[in-house]
């Protein structure tokens, strides 16, 4: 094991895999955090945790012999009494049984394979703070046991909040969802003095303010997941840009919407402190905790350094996943945002016959109005539940301006394995085409249930045939191929570029002509921007092609040369 440095803090990777123990110490080596020591196994790494407390342990689940969870059942005997050492587990493993497993046996977080490096640096970063903060609070602990003959009674009270504090910190760790992990903050908030109402509340892209958990001994009006009013949301967004505040309870109108002030009046709270919990970005919520004590401002205002804590364990625990979720809310409204104002425009690129150059038909593609990469923007619809409605948006737009298109052609419509099976939806929209479709699937995407599929596709009648998309580069190489038998099949531009300089590429095309010889296909050739890919693809008997050689997608015109 190699000499670590100095006031720098100690970081154990644990992972049977070298391949992620490099990568994980390059992503931290880059965020500088070159401390690191890597284990293969688990016990080697108990051994180096006896000898050498960590700061921070990355632990993979899975491992022969001493596996994750028996090094995290292991650790509360290897640690002194009272240590606070995060762990982040390291998993690919999803199952919900496997992260209750782990957190029920002391893991604080949870990192899922493979990684994304700022996430990596986030999350280790968020721990780091986490554990600085329990070491201060555990020295101040020990400062103030060393002076407890020589201090007041009121210290001496002071010391044991301290310490119950320290305890409560080393309790919490990441639950199965962001609004478990807020109830467990405001559970172990709860046991201090003079809190009567504590909550955690999220701040959304939107403006709104959503309390995560809340723990009141009265109705005071507000809900879990249901927002507060805009207005209020509005204030509290300006005010956590300033740091912690402690407020009583307005008497008139006050900042915000009057009856939900006469609501909070109402339940006998009467002022509350507000720490915010921010991350590199920015404030991501708030802590709330609130009083019913005639001075509840000055015992509240008292109580700041013990909330500060808090919420700085609630940023390392809920920041990232507040973080996501406003990235979330921001990539939803964007995405509607694009399917009411139709911020898109149906372009079209010729499939030209290789052997006499004719235009035999047109792919639709989509251009967005903002100049966002359409494979991007689709991904982001579909990561937020969006992205059969934006494509059906696209598809309308698409087979409305085919209408245009030169007569005697074809169009080819995108239409992702999941929209086909929307079949009645697919129908309504392919009955506004006046000329022959034809219905792309990308090897991209995986296929669950083939013989749903291939239903789906019969059932959008004879007249409708379909092509296998990027053949070659895809999901599940060329099972698709097989178990659909299409009408076409494109070859993607990996195998197009350079094929008359590279003899591999040649047979394997050669290959793929024989199969659509023997399967009734046509072969169409995508992206050909030279005269010598042209010209390979021709004598290799490929049918069709397209690629800026041949045309550039553009608007649909009845005057486009054939």
């Amino acid at each position: 094991m190699r000499a670590l440095e100095p006031d720098q803090p100690v970081i154990y990777v644990v992972d049977d895999q070298e391949p992620n123990r490099r990568l994980l110490e390059r992503i931290l080596a880059r965020g500088a955090l070159a401390n690191v020591q890597s284990f293969a196994d688990g016990a080697s790494a108990l051994e180096a945790i006896e000898a050498v407390q960590p700061d921070v342990i990355l632990l993979d689940l899975h491992m022969p012999g001493t596996d994750g969870f028996a090094v995290l059942e292991r650790l509360a005997r290897v640690l002194p009494p009272h240590a606070f050492v995060p762990v982040l587990v390291l998993t690919g493993d999803v199952e919900r049984d496997a992260r209750t497993r782990a957190l029920s046996g002391g893991a604080t977080d949870f990192l899922s394979k493979p990684f994304d490096a700022e996430e990596v640096l986030l999350r280790v970063r968020n721990l780091l703070r986490t554990r600085e903060l329990h070491k201060a609070l555990m020295a101040r602990n020990a400062e103030l046991s060393d002076d407890i003959v020589e201090r007041t009674r009121a210290l001496t009270e002071l010391e044991g909040e301290w310490t119950a504090v320290a305890e409560s910190l080393a309790r919490l760790g990441a639950r199965e969802t962001a609004e478990a992990t807020a109830d467990a903050l405001c559970r172990e908030l709860a046991f201090i003095p003079d809190l009567d109402a504590v909550a955690i509340v999220a701040f959304g892209a939107n403006g709104a303010s959503v309390p995560l958990a809340l723990i009141a001994p009265v109705e005071i009006g507000v809900a879990v997941n249901v927002p507060l009013p805009m207005e209020r949301s509005a204030v509290l967004h300006a005010r956590a840009l300033g740091g912690p505040w402690v407020d009583t309870w307005p008497e008139g109108d006050g900042e915000g919407d009057p009856a939900y002030f006469a609501r909070i009046r109402g339940a006998g709270l009467v002022a509350a402190a507000y720490l915010p919990m921010a991350t590199d970005t920015g404030p991501v919520g708030l802590l709330v905790a609130a009083s019913i004590a005639p001075d509840a401002a000055r015992r509240l205002t008292r109580r700041i350094p013990a909330l500060e804590a808090f919420a700085a364990v609630g940023t390392a625990l809920l920041g990232p996943g507040i973080a996501e979720r406003q990235h979330g809310e921001a990539i939803l409204a964007v995405v509607a945002d694009v399917i009411d104002r139709q911020a898109f425009t149906p372009v079209f690129q010729p499939i030209v016959d290789l052997a006499d150059g004719s235009v035999q038909g047109y792919e639709a593609l989509t251009r967005f109005t903002d100049g966002t990469r359409p494979d991007r923007r689709f991904a982001d619809a579909t990561a937020v539940g969006l992205g059969l409605d934006l494509e059906l948006a696209t598809l309308e737009a698409a087979v409305s301006a085919s209408r245009d298109l030169a007569p005697g052609t074809f169009v080819s419509l995108n239409v992702s394995p999941d929209l086909i099976l929307e079949v009645d939806r697919v129908k309504s929209v392919l009955a506004g085409v006046e000329m022959p479709v034809v219905i792309e699937i990308t090897e991209h995407v995986p296929v669950a249930d083939y013989p749903a599929l291939r239903r789906s596709l019969d059932a959008l009648g004879p007249d409708v045939r379909f092509a296998i998309d990027d053949a070659g580069a895809g999901y599940s190489s060329f099972r698709h191929i097989v178990e659909l038998r299409p009408d076409f099949v494109k070859l993607d531009i990996g195998l197009v570029r350079d094929i008359e300089r590279d003899p591999a590429r040649q047979a394997f095309v050669a290959g793929m002509v024989y199969f659509a010889l023997r399967t009734n296909c046509t072969l169409i050739a995508e992206g050909i921007e030279t005269e010598d890919e042209r010209t390979a693809l021709a004598s290799l008997a490929v049918d069709l092609g397209q690629g800026y050689l041949l045309g550039r997608p553009g608007p649909a015109r009845r005057d486009l040369d054939r």
